[in-house]
């Protein structure tokens, strides 16, 4: 019997002792890829394999390097969170978890994410409690069942994503725990965390306007700033409670030769609370200093070059926030997307390399990867197609 039939009969044997649908896909060399989602956990799948491996009917699979990989269905996130819920456990875990990322803040961001610490401290939470289950998308309890289906069905339905589910959860009328059963509904769009808003009347419009004033009689225009001293001469011009905002770096819209990075002193516009101990308050906008780097050619005037039309972020995921959430340009945007998803492919592809290849993360780490490779091609070519979308 061939090598990939031997293969095809452990795997349905697998399914058959599992209850789950296995997949044993051949990868390169000696190596094999084993995959399923939910069922036992990564541990018990390879005690089934090792005992299946020990007797005499997969004999020329014994020497094949077998890397498991568990996936996992929306309904066992839904299943354990709401056993999570019912058992006391989640809001400890929330609360303690979203405390530690509070005082541990992410300095990147992806896009406009409105995930707040207390999702982010839910969503670990729940995943460990994933890999640590064996089938866990059944039930906990009989109870839980309405309440996993409710919780699904409000996110979108059975291939609901848990970055739905999360604040579905965390926002519900009532906790699913106790007597009453919980209402678990959509967040509705009032609900999500709104910008600060930002109101002046007349006289603080006024005021903003003498301050900018102020500014320009100090910094008439963007300057580019090479030196300690020329930055020193520009700040003794300004008034001294002038807000500092230090921008991403931006690049020069055109091909650039000779390529350059020069500081750019400019005004720009902040917007500060109303009750400094309240960041929910109103906001006024005031004019600020802005200290930014841009990417220009030797010897051109990067001032000039600054206040040129077109000039984006020089960081890709940067510009691609800026084009997709604000000038829509799709084209550009979802390419820059792509670069940086094959960037972080090609991040873990090189993290890969300090895992023992036999352990079970090397084999995690190296599906994804190649998914995201995968991802990033199929961005590239949806590009086009989707900018002409959004013209129609």
């Amino acid at each position: 019997m061939s090598r990939t039939r031997q293969a095809a009969r452990l795997a349905a044997h697998l399914g058959e002792v599992t209850g789950v649908t296995v997949s044993l896909v051949y990868d390169s060399g000696p190596r094999w890829n084993m995959s399923w989602a939910d069922g036992p956990t990564r541990d018990q799948m390879r005690a089934h394999l090792n005992e299946a491996l020990a007797g005499h009917h997969f004999p020329d699979m014994r020497d094949r390097q077998l890397h498991l990989h568990r996936g996992t269905s929306s309904r066992a996130w839904a299943a354990r969170a709401i056993a999570s819920r019912r058992e006391g456990t989640l809001a400890p875990a929330v609360t303690e978890g979203a405390a530690w990322r509070r005082s541990h803040p992410s300095p990147y961001r992806l896009g406009n994410s409105d995930l707040t610490p207390e999702d982010y401290a839910l969503l670990l939470h729940v995943e460990q409690l994933i890999e640590d289950t064996a089938y866990p998308e059944r039930a906990s309890a009989p109870e839980d069942e309405p309440l996993i289906e409710q919780l699904l069905a409000a996110a979108g339905g059975r291939g609901a994503s848990e970055y739905k589910m999360a604040p579905i959860l965390l926002n519900a009328d009532r906790a699913p725990s106790g007597e009453e059963p919980p209402q678990l509904r959509p967040v509705a769009d009032k609900e999500q965390p709104m910008p600060p808003r930002i109101s002046m009347d007349a006289q603080e419009t006024e005021v903003a306007e003498t301050a900018t004033a102020r500014f320009l009689q100090g910094l008439p225009g963007a300057r580019e700033v090479t030196t300690t001293g020329e930055l020193a001469a520009i700040l003794a011009r300004l008034p001294v409670d002038t807000p500092l905002f230090l921008a991403d770096p931006v690049a020069h819209p055109g091909a650039v030769e000779d390529p350059v990075h020069a500081v750019v002193a400019h005004l720009t516009a902040c917007a500060e609370p109303s009750d400094p101990d309240d960041l929910n308050s109103v906001h006024r906008m005031r004019p600020a200093l802005g200290l930014t780097t841009i990417r220009v050619g030797f010897g051109q005037d990067a001032g000039a070059e600054f206040e040129r039309d077109g000039v984006e972020p020089y960081e890709k995921l940067a510009r691609a926030e800026n084009r997709l959430d604000s000038t829509g340009d799709l084209v550009g945007g979802i390419r820059d997307v792509a670069d940086v998803v094959e960037t972080v492919a090609v991040l873990l592809d090189a993290g890969a390399k300090f895992i023992p290849p036999d352990h079970d993360a090397h084999a995690t780490v190296t599906v994804e990867t190649s998914r995201l490779r995968h991802a990033a091609e199929r961005l590239r070519k949806a590009a086009l197609d989707a900018q002409k979308a959004s013209e129609q």
